[in-house]
This record gives structure tokens, sequence and C-alpha cells, in this order.
């Protein structure tokens, strides 16, 4: 008669049961505001890369015009609001009813004094600036350089 112990299929069975049961606690005890924060904030960086290269494809002037107590911008050009090219609904993204974003906020927009920013027919933007994006205590701003509108995000400490 064999050893009382464990077979090799138990073993396995009982180490799929901890990596799933993991799987759903670890997300949970880590926190996802930060992923939040910096999934919005590359949400806006594909954005304002959209409104640049749709300004230099259409030789017109697009803006990102953002609303800090509405927690939300959109994009549009001198006849008003453009259709989101995907969903062809209004290109506006508002954080607090946007699947997946309710934590975050805007909470500092800073283009040279006002709340947006106009890419002109070549791409440049009228000014640089930045847009900060928050949940929970995690921030990340994103920067659009003066002359060039190179586009960045980054974690702010």
């Amino acid at each position: 008669m064999a050893p009382p112990g464990f077979t090799l299929v138990e073993l396995i069975m009982v180490l799929i049961v901890l990596a799933i049961a993991a799987a759903m606690i670890i997300p949970q005890a880590v926190g996802t505001s930060d992923l939040r924060a910096q999934s919005a904030a590359r949400v806006v960086v594909a954005d304002l890369e959209y409104a640049q290269n749709h300004a230099i494809v259409t030789q017109t002037n697009i803006s990102v015009t953002f609303d800090v107590s509405a927690n939300s911008y959109r994009v549009s050009n001198e006849s008003g609001t453009l259709s989101h090219p995907i969903t062809k609904q209004a290109y506006e993204v508002d954080f607090d009813t946007k699947r997946g974003f309710g934590s975050v906020s805007i909470a500092a927009v800073s283009f040279g004094g006002a709340p947006l920013v106009t890419f002109d027919s070549l791409g440049a933007p009228s000014t640089g600036g930045t847009v900060d994006l928050a949940a929970g205590e995690h921030t990340y701003r994103v920067t659009v350089a003066p002359v060039t509108g190179r586009v960045a995000v980054a974690n702010v400490p």
C-alpha cells in the first residue's frame, strides 16, 4: 500500500484554485485609482493627437475645450463640435459618465490661462499647456508642447 499523500493532479488543482483566487483579490487590494487616472490621461492624449492630425488633414483650426467644473472636454472646429470618428456622436468626453472613469476628475487645465488649446492647419498649438487628471491620490499630467504640439503624459508625484 502506498503512503498517504497528494498526487500531482491534486497539487496542480490546488495551485489553479489559488491562482484564480489571487487574480480576483489582488487587483482589489492594490486599488484601481492609479490605473484609472493613467487610462484617462492616455484617452486625453489620443484625443489631443486626433485633434492635431484632423487640423492638418482638413487644413482648419481644431480646438479641444476643457470644462473642469463639468469634468468633461470636447473637440470642435469653427462650425461647432465635431463628430467622433468611431461613434459618430458629438466628440465630447464626460469622465462622470464615461464607463470606467467614474472616479477620475479633471483637476486643472492651463493653456496660457485659457481652458482650451487650438491646433492650426500645420498642427501647431495656439499655446502650450497642461491638463491634470486625478483619481484618488494619483495624478497624471498631459502636456502639450508649444510650437511643436508634441503631446506627452507623466505621473505627478
